[in-house]
């Protein structure tokens, strides 16, 4: 319980609250787990808010000791009131050598870090240096390879959405994840997670590695990601030529093969075609022509 002791006591410290449900510890703990192992998320829910982020701190920490108690933390921690200071915690459990719990961890940093924006961070009086620092772990979580992909793309989600919740306070050292490696990963679905999670408008940088992943992505579902993430930004009122002149003549080719794949995603292909809207050439025009009509996709 040691490594438990020290994670609460850094949370304390950073300001989450000490409330106190008038239970005992082993009373709470009894009814969070028997809300898990029951398999109703509404128990588990109210027994997350019950115990609170001070007690599910330490039952994530405590893994090694109670592991159905640590898996119903992590269930559990996304309904918690002021979740946000559960992160520290989640991330260390989502480092654990047990899968399970591992996922469950990371997916809830995710949930609770995409229920967050700048006015719950004030109101919350959460520090900037603080949110920043949870945005560093996540993003070495993502960026470590011998971790499970759905802990890397959980990690990776949960610090683009705090990334986004800093607004105008963050700096290009507050970027969530490296788009230049994460591009390159070995695996795929964490190359198609980092073009999902880019905001638009496309930096010229980040413009420059997703076209080159429309090109030469071995993948078509990445390339078609990319696709969207540099063409989106044109239903906004982007300039076009900044993005055609990216793509390319490699790019540009790819790009209708990839509109016309009808294996791929409806809307990833919708998403992608707005770049050969404003193409205009024929070629181009033809490949929109493949496009499902409007009501008949989802």
């Amino acid at each position: 319980m040691r490594g438990g002791a020290v994670l609460l006591a850094a949370t304390l410290a950073a300001g989450a609250p000490r409330a106190d449900t008038g239970m005992s510890p082993s009373v709470e703990a009894d009814l969070l787990k028997g809300a898990f192992l029951s398999g109703s998320t509404d128990d588990v829910e109210r027994a997350a808010r019950s115990a609170g982020a001070r007690r599910l701190t330490l039952a994530l920490a405590g893994a090694a000791s109670d592991r159905v108690l640590a898996l119903a933390a992590a269930d559990g921690a996304p309904f918690a009131e002021d979740a946000v200071w559960l992160l520290p915690a989640l991330v260390s459990a989502a480092r654990s050598p047990d899968r399970p719990l591992a996922v469950r961890a990371a997916r809830a940093a995710a949930r609770i870090a995409g229920s967050l924006d700048s006015s719950e961070l004030i109101t919350n009086d959460i520090p900037p240096d603080w949110t920043r620092a949870r945005i560093h772990d996540l993003r070495a979580l993502a960026a470590d390879s011998a971790r499970w992909i759905d802990v890397r793309v959980s990690a990776l989600e949960a610090a683009a959405h705090l990334r986004r919740s800093l607004e105008a306070e963050a700096g290009p050292a507050d970027a969530p994840y490296d788009l230049a490696a994460a591009a390159v990963d070995p695996d795929p679905e964490l190359r198609r997670a980092a073009f999902e999670l880019l905001g638009s408008p496309l930096a010229p940088a980040q413009l420059a590695i997703a076209a080159n992943a429309v090109a030469a992505d071995p993948d078509p579902v990445v390339a078609v990601a990319a696709a969207q993430a540099a063409c989106e930004g044109l239903r906004f009122g982007d300039p076009a030529r900044p993005v055609l002149a990216a793509l390319g003549a490699k790019g540009l080719p790819r790009l209708r093969a990839l509109v016309a794949d009808k294996s791929l995603s409806p809307g990833a292909r919708l998403g992608a075609a707005r770049c050969l809207a404003v193409d205009g050439s024929s070629a181009s025009k033809k490949a929109l022509a493949t496009l499902p009509r409007r009501g008949h996709h989802r």
